[in-house]
Order: structure tokens, then sequence, then C-alpha cells
């Protein structure tokens, strides 16, 4: 019998066996990625495409056609597509990000035959009909102005803009006037730029046996689904932001957004996973050091976290919190000493110890059940990673070392380096 009042052995996570995909090609060579596992039978797709925002020439263009697939087709309307798919107890869901585009359809593995014939015909055949448009962009703008009364999402727009610059599509944020100028022409013309084989990549997990590869292959493996080449990806030159430190004002603010970090790797560098280790430690889970300063100790904010943010064309480093107005300054100052003091001592032992158990658990938790497992395996596959990057990672978090943390923070982490955003009053 199970004695509770014993505290249970602690044990070191030694290694995480990972199910890595089955790569495959369609007929007409699409690249789909087959993970089988999980006991319940379900099945998730993802179809990926090169079509973000990095590939748009006008603002929005690139997630209102994401957003508007289900909205009408050449043979259903936004309620037939709505109808059948509940019917069937299956959903889609649309995922616009920089780089890329994602459509996902979750649905019962017995239905797979009658939802993926709806799934093919809004990603194939929208007609993102002018009436549905008026009501989209219509919520949109509402949407929009709410949002523009938080001082969180006033921060996110200018320190993007201060990374990258507003004419970087990284760096770029849509106004409101620029809702309006959306044309159902632009969405046609961008669609049919973008969404095709050439520029596409599944990814496929849950119950998946060859019946089911079959099927997919039937609906998205024909030679006669559009015959545009792959548009070439536009080079885009990273330069030095202009201007470190920028003050939104906001009169009646009661709390004000900071944002501080710089441009840094993405996942395609070799250190990347042991920088994670060093985000970990700085802001990157609860026994954080900024959350131990800033939240505990001077009880500035709620929380406050730091981030890693790797895009295809580049990376961040940011840190990000909510303070009282009445001490934006102090709380500034002491994030900004919690880095310098990071760089100039080690962290203890028992620190990193901490720290990576904690990276340990959340990346097993990152991997537990097959969905989890794709979404794991497509931030890799999108940027073109081999899969021993999560063997990579976890070794890196096993073997890190105090002294190389101290030797990667100098390297990257420098405070005065940063930009600072403040929105508030």
């Amino acid at each position: 019998m199970l004695n509770r009042k014993t505290q249970p052995l602690f044990q070191q996570i030694n290694s995480i066996k990972l199910i890595e995909p089955e790569k495959i090609y369609l007929d007409n060579s699409i690249p789909l990625y087959a993970i089988n596992a999980g006991t319940q039978d379900v099945l998730k797709i993802d179809i990926s495409f090169d079509a973000g925002v990095w590939y748009q020439s006008k603002p929005l263009i690139a997630s209102t056609v994401n957003e508007m697939l289900s909205e009408g087709t050449k043979n259903l309307t936004s309620k037939d597509i709505a109808e059948k798919l509940d019917y069937y107890g299956a959903f889609i869901q649309p995922e616009p990000s920089k780089d890329n585009a994602t459509i996902s359809l979750y649905t019962l593995t017995k239905y797979l035959p009658e939802t993926i014939a709806v799934f093919a015909e809004i990603i194939k055949n929208p007609t993102f009909p002018e009436h549905e448009l008026k009501t989209f962009i219509g919520k949109k703008k509402q949407a929009f102005q709410v949002e523009m009364e938080k001082v969180s999402n006033l921060a996110r727009r200018q320190f993007n803009r201060q990374l990258f610059g507003c004419a970087h599509p990284y760096g770029e944020s849509p106004e409101i006037e620029d809702y309006d100028a959306v044309l159902r022409s632009d969405l046609i013309q961008f669609h049919k730029q973008y969404y095709h084989p050439e520029n596409c990549k599944i990814i496929l997990a849950g119950k998946v046996d060859n019946d089911v590869i079959k099927l997919v292959n039937s609906y998205f493996g024909s030679k006669d689904w559009s015959s545009i080449k792959k548009t070439e990806a536009k080079r885009i030159e990273l330069v030095k932001p202009e201007s470190t430190i920028e003050f939104i004002k906001k009169e009646d603010a009661t709390q004000s957004a900071i944002r501080i970090g710089k441009l840094t790797i993405n996942k395609t560098h070799s250190d990347f996973p042991k920088l994670e280790v060093v985000n970990t430690i700085l802001g990157g889970y609860f026994g954080s050091r900024l959350m131990k300063v800033i939240r505990e100790e001077k009880g500035y904010t709620y929380g406050i976290g730091s981030y890693l943010v790797s895009l295809k064309n580049a990376g961040f480093f940011v840190i990000s919190t909510e303070v009282g107005t009445d001490v934006t300054k102090p709380a500034t100052q002491d994030i900004l000493k919690e880095i310098k003091r990071l760089r100039e001592g080690l962290v203890t032992d028992d620190e990193l110890k901490i720290a990576k158990n904690f990276m340990l658990g959340d990346m097993m938790r990152a991997f537990d059940g097959p969905f989890e497992q794709a979404q794991s395996y497509k931030s890799i596959i999108e940027l073109g990673i081999e899969n021993d990057f999560f063997d990579r990672t976890l070794e890196a978090i096993k073997s890190i070392t105090p002294q190389e943390i101290h030797q990667l923070v100098n390297d990257y982490f420098n405070e005065n380096d940063m930009v600072q955003t403040i929105a508030g009053n």
C-alpha cells in the first residue's frame, strides 16, 4: 500500500523517448510527416504553407486569407462548412504567423473520409465571398480598437518596430485604416500564389495507418492541384535599431507595459539549446530570478517572463511584464540589474539543478500526446531543422555548466545592448 507520509524519491530524467515522424512524399512530392501515436481514434492534420506576413505585399493579407478559408468555397457556403464539420464532431483551426500559415483539421478517425473532403475543399477552392469579407473586416476592426486600449499591445507593437523597423515584415503592425484596404482580389491572388503543393508541408498525428495516408494522398497528392511554382522568399537585411528607448503615453493607464530585449539567434544556431537554459534561469519559469525579485521581493507585478522567440529569418529575446505606473522606473532598473547580476556572477549548482529539472519536465510535457508531439516537431520542420534538435536540446540541458552560462549570458544578453519599450502613464 502507498504510504503517503513518505516523500517519493526524486528521480533525475536521463532520457525522453521521442517518436520521430515518418517522412513520406505524396504523389505530387508534398512532404508528409506522420506521427502514429496515442490511444484514441482521433487525428490532427496540419497543412503548413510558406504564406505568413513575410510574404505579403499589403498589411493583413496573409492572416485574412488564412482565417477566411472556411468562409465559403466554389461548392460550399460558410454555413454548409460549419454544419458538416459540426455534424461529424470535427473542427478546423487557422494559425497565421510571421513566416507560415497553417490550417488544421481535428477529427475522429472514423469520420476522416467525410471531414477531409471539406478540409480539402476549403484549402483548394476558397472564394472569399464579398459579404463574408465585409463581416470579417468589421469584426476585426472592432477587436483591433479594443486591443489598442491595452498597454501590453501598444508595447508589443512598438517593441517589434524598434527591433526590426516599421518596413520589415517582423516589425510591421497594421493600423485601423489598413483593414478597409483589404480587397477580395488581393486575397484571391495571395491564395493562388502561395497555397499550392510546391509551397506546403503536411503533419499528420494520432491514429495513423496506411489507409489514413492513402486517403490524405488521394485529396492532396494529386498532380492537378495548382501548377504554380514556388515563389522565392524575399531577402531583407536586419539593421541596427535606431531608437533604444521608446515611451508610449497613455493618459488613463493604471499600469505600464515594459518590454526589454534585443535581436539574437534562432533555433538554427548551435548555441540555442544552451541559451534556453540561460533564459530559463533569468525569467523562463516561476522560480526564475526575475520572478523572485520583481514579483516576490519588490511586489511590482503579478507576473514577469523572458522569452527566446525563434522566427525563420531572425530570433529575438524579450522580457515582458506589466507594473503599476508608480513603479515603472524602479521596475525597469531592477530588471536591468538582474541581467547584469547574471552576467557578472556564476549561478549556483542548486539554482542550475532546479532550472534543469524544470526544463526536463517541461520538455516531457511538450511530447505528452500525439498532438503535442506534432506541435513540437512542426516548430522545427518549418525552420528546416533536423529531428536531432530535441536530442541536442536534452543533452544541452543535462550537460551545461555555470561557466558556460556565464559565457553565454555575456555573449548574448548584455543589458547595454537592449532596447526598451514602455507603454503607460
